[in-house]
């Protein structure tokens, strides 16, 4: 659900943002009948700036008191686009669809990089609260061409999505793979328990799939 909340919020920022910069467009060339025209769908700017605060908050929830500084103010951006940019249209006043839309421009970029700055900020290995903390040993018996190959197609197939092909994606704040210092036991407990919007995969994969994958990450290194 967790991955799903969270495609679902980015899918909602990017058609806010593509509504927003078609009328900021329309706007600035003087197509004002045409977008009187587009402001008719005036329920559109709300319902979706709704369910940004909405997926946000839960994908804020998630993290609980971790939850990043770059998560809070992306949520108080939005709380200030929303009432910019449906004054900036009522008015006609172009400087504040600009602002909107640059704001709007860079939430979407906070939320694809993880940083207020855009710059990577190192992940620490394990946290205090990691699920990796007290990590049962793990003993991986079997063919080991055959656990890598079961664990390549459930890590293209569930982890690629934010982690990438090559484990570097980094998106949403994941961690880069190939520098991670976790061990195959505390990998094992990560992708079980999961945290903050990575979901537990304990009850969704099967104990020799989980294991299997964390086993492929260090073909990653």
């Amino acid at each position: 659900m967790e991955i799903g909340m969270l495609h679902t919020h980015v899918l909602v920022v990017t058609l806010f943002l593509l509504f927003l910069l078609f009328k900021t467009v329309l706007l600035l060339i003087n197509k004002n009948e045409l977008l009187a025209k587009v402001r008719k769908f005036k329920m559109i700017d709300p319902i979706l700036g709704v369910l940004m605060l909405a997926t946000g908050g839960y994908l804020l929830s998630l993290y609980g008191a971790a939850a990043p500084t770059y998560l809070w103010v992306k949520l108080v951006i939005v709380l200030i686009i929303i009432p910019i940019g449906i004054v900036a249209f009522k008015k006609e006043n172009k400087a504040m669809a600009i602002i909107a839309l640059l704001l709007t421009f860079y939430i979407y970029g906070v939320s694809e990089v993880g940083s207020l700055t855009f710059s990577k900020e190192e992940t620490v290995a394990v946290a205090d609260d990691s699920p990796a903390q007290n990590a049962q040993e793990v003993v991986i018996e079997g063919e080991t061409s055959d656990i890598l190959k079961t664990g390549k197609e459930v890590y293209l197939s569930e982890c690629k999505k934010c982690h990438g092909k090559d484990g570097k994606k980094g998106l949403f704040k994941s961690p880069d793979l190939t520098e991670s210092k976790l061990n195959l036991s505390e990998r094992v407990a990560w992708i079980k328990k999961g945290k903050g919007v990575m979901p537990a995969y304990e009850n969704e994969l099967s104990a020799s799939e989980i294991e299997a994958v964390a086993l492929y990450l260090d073909e990653l290194k």
